[in-house]
């Protein structure tokens, strides 16, 4: 079962990482080109990485064949919709998971936004409401989150938002099936009954899987300190469970002296409990991972077979593989089964000893815990970066005194405290209320520890030999102690967090074109030195580009100082992110086209002459001239990188006016690059500005099935005429270049291209 496992397994991997199209010949090719080595081979085993290949392949088509199509993106339409899974919503926002009633046009599965609904939107609603939907779609930017994968393993056909207006209607409320009444029910019963609202979100979540209620600063601190997966319904919480179910219903049989088998009886209320609390937590993956697992065992037990824990663990991957394949995509899935062969694996390997001498017994036992927490910390590490870009120094730490509070209190008196309703609902409510004075503990400690600059530190890209340093820390887990190779594991730790990528050599620039949507930022990188032009856009329900794309792609570079910030004017769009790229990151210098009110009150304006140096880099501004002003679009500083006789230009919104007073003044002339202005616009790019500029790439930052058009065809067909490639942002992703004295532009990467996977339109 083991190799069928790892067979199937290869399978569904080798596909995901694969980045040509589901209707492409290579898949068609390579189902062949298997089929004829099992008939050769006469191998089940190729069989099974057959198998792996056909089922994701399967499931994913279903998903992709259900997604909105073409012609009725961006149209208003008017749909009734359940809504499937508790809304999330911020001060100005919420947002839906829905599923559509009766129109075969949409997807079964929709995710949209609603900005300030005028009434309450719950769990259950049927509404009525008009939507502008599109195809899921999301930016691609190193270091960036992949939200296309996210939408593809939630088994979302289209995302949009509820257009404002009298068509949207709540028809009815309360539409539930048994399990969603249920979760419902404890959703409400916790938020009345525990004011804390932070106490109360890690109830719900750790009772019916409901984490709408956690709010992004409880996420951060439990991720820097390693301690997320008390907020997920895992193992530990269905273990608990199971072990709850037995241990009450031999205290029943006994009782009740009941003389048939005992122990079959308290073993099939187990998993009875185990099953249930797996339904109505939502069915994640570890708990489907933890109630397989405790299934076979029961079985095992049950017909007296040996117990193999590895054979277990692999009939339980099958089984979640076969049933869900898109499963395998999400993190839950590789960090739980990773996690669980961890243990076996210590279990085997350091078999428990009990110290003779009973005093130190806990100081015993304290320590194995801290042994296990060190051994998950770096045998997960490699996970935890390439997922998460984190390592948490914290986590053992924390864990060694959150884990046994959570088990020992949090959880048993959660779970006793919802069994108890009704009306025992009283105890019920005191269990409650216990379960959250240990959440208090436990978050005074989170807290504490979140706050300490070593708690957590952020990675940068893995390239070159950070691969090596990433799996190097598995030496403290597979070799056996005394080894002294084991050591290099911390060696290597040391070395990843020290890891920094390879920068531009001298008289060179890196000059990175962000997917941001519909707006704005490039980040300039020298040999040692930083410029951000403009910060991206803002967004309705509060947050910005800068947080999600801006600021993990410097991360992923490395970066925690900008020299010099350059906002090219006030449009949101372009400055919208200023507050978080200034929260986050050390500012040495800005720069702006026009005020930026309530934002930064020290910002200077640029002005046309202005010159610095970086590396052999010369930066200087070509707009705007003292003492003309403008505003707006015009009062874009436009920058002019050079290094030797090779340029680059960026223009922010520039139009006809400013290009052309730059091509009569004669400061802009033949240059290698160009950001296209405004986007794309028919108000910039005039003939004689194109004609002047003659580049071989012109580059332009707009977003997919934009309500503008943009880039326009004809402005796409006038810099094509010109002699330059043109590329766009909503169709190559984040786009890099490297300009440099010798060769002008010598490397150029679209990252959509780059970091393509299958479920990349």
């Amino acid at each position: 079962m083991i190799r069928a496992c790892l067979f199937l397994l290869a399978g569904v991997y080798a596909l995901q990482l694969s980045s040509f199209d589901f209707d492409s010949d290579l898949i068609a090719t390579a189902m062949v080109a298997l089929f004829v080595a099992l008939v050769v081979g006469k191998t089940r085993l190729v069989l099974l990485l057959i198998a792996g290949v056909a089922i994701f392949t399967l499931a994913a088509l279903e998903i992709f064949n259900s997604r909105i199509a073409p012609q009725f993106v961006g149209d208003s339409i008017v749909t009734q919709v359940r809504i499937v899974d508790f809304p999330k919503s911020n001060l100005t926002n919420v947002s839906l998971v829905a599923e559509t009633i009766g129109n075969t046009r949409l997807p079964r599965r929709i995710r949209v936004s609603w900005y300030k609904p005028p009434v309450p939107v719950r769990f259950g609603d049927i509404w009525q409401f008009e939507l502008r939907l599109r195809r899921p779609r999301g930016s691609i930017n190193p270091g960036g989150f992949d939200y296309e994968a996210w939408l593809l393993r939630e088994r979302i056909g289209a995302i949009g938002y509820v257009v404002d207006g009298r068509r949207n209607q709540l028809l009815r409320s309360g539409e539930l099936h048994m399990t969603e009444r249920v979760r419902l029910h404890v959703v409400n019963r916790v938020i009345r009954l525990i004011p804390e609202t932070e106490h109360a979100a890690v109830l719900a979540a750790i009772s019916v899987g409901a984490r709408h209620l956690v709010t992004p600063q409880q996420w951060q601190r439990y991720a820097r300190t390693g301690t997320s997966h008390l907020m997920a319904i895992s193992g530990l919480h269905v273990g608990m469970a199971a072990a709850g179910g037995y241990f009450l219903a031999a205290i029943l049989g006994g009782l009740s002296r009941w003389r048939r088998n005992q122990h079959l009886a308290a073993t099939m209320s187990a998993l009875f409990v185990a099953a249930c609390y797996e339904v109505f937590s939502g069915l994640g993956i570890p708990a489907q991972r933890a109630s397989l697992m405790i299934a076979l065992l029961a079985t095992a037990v049950l017909a007296g077979r040996q117990v193999r824990p590895l054979s277990i663990i692999a009939t339980a991957c099958v089984v979640v593989v076969l049933l869900s394949p898109l499963a395998t995509m999400t993190p839950g899935f590789k960090l739980s089964f990773s996690a669980v062969l961890i243990l076996i694996w210590l279990a085997r390997r350091y078999p428990g000893r009990n110290d003779r001498r009973r005093m130190l017994r806990p100081l015993t036992a304290i320590r194995q815990l801290g042994a296990v927490q060190l051994a998950l910390l770096l045998g997960l590490l490699p996970l935890t970066v390439l997922l998460f870009s984190r390592i948490a120094f914290a986590a053992p730490l924390v864990n060694l005194i959150a884990v046994p509070i959570f088990s020992f209190v949090t959880v048993p008196f959660t779970l006793a405290g919802l069994l108890l309703d009704g009306a025992l609902q009283a105890a019920g409510d005191r269990a409650l209320l216990a379960a959250a004075f240990s959440l208090k503990i436990i978050e005074s400690l989170i807290v504490a520890v979140a706050d300490l600059p070593w708690a957590s530190l952020t990675t940068t890209e893995i390239s070159h030999r950070a691969w090596l340093y990433l799996v190097m820390p598995l030496a403290w887990v597979v070799f056996p102690p005394g080894w002294p190779g084991r050591t290099v594991a911390f060696v290597a730790v040391v070395a990843l967090v020290l890891y920094q990528p390879p920068r531009p050599p001298a008289g060179c620039a890196d000059i990175d074109t962000l997917d941001v949507g519909q707006g704005l930022s490039i980040v300039v990188t020298t040999r040692k030195h930083v410029v951000v032009y403009d910060a991206g856009p803002a967004f309705r329900s509060g947050g910005s580009a800068a947080a999600t794309v801006v600021l993990p792609f410097l991360a992923n570079r490395g970066i925690d100082r900008v020299d010099k910030l350059v906002v090219s004017h006030a449009d949101l769009d372009h400055a919208g992110g200023i507050a978080a790229i200034v929260a986050n990151v050390e500012v040495l210098d800005m720069r702006v086209g026009e005020p930026l009110a309530g934002l930064v009150s020290s910002a200077v304006r640029c002005l046309a002459g202005e010159r610095w140096r970086y590396d052999g880099v010369e930066f200087y501004f070509v707009h705007p001239a003292a003492p003309v002003q403008h505003d707006g679009n015009d009062a874009s500083c436009v920058l002019m990188i050079q290094t030797g006789d090779r340029r680059a230009l960026l223009t922010g919104d520039i139009e006809r006016p400013v290009e052309n007073e730059l091509v009569r003044s004669g400061a802009v002339r033949d240059v290698d690059a160009v950001i296209v202005p405004h986007h794309g616009s028919r108000t910039s790019s005039s003939l004689p500005f194109v004609h002047a500029l003659r580049p071989s790439v012109a580059i332009v930052s707009a977003s997919y099935g934009n309500r503008w058009g943009f880039p326009k065809d004809d402005v796409v067909e006038r810099w094509h005429a010109a002699g330059a490639q043109v590329l766009v942002t909503s169709t190559s992703g984040a786009i890099g270049m490297r300009l440099c004295e010798e060769g002008g532009v010598v490397s150029l990467v679209q990252h959509r291209t780059q970091q393509r996977r299958i479920w990349h339109e």
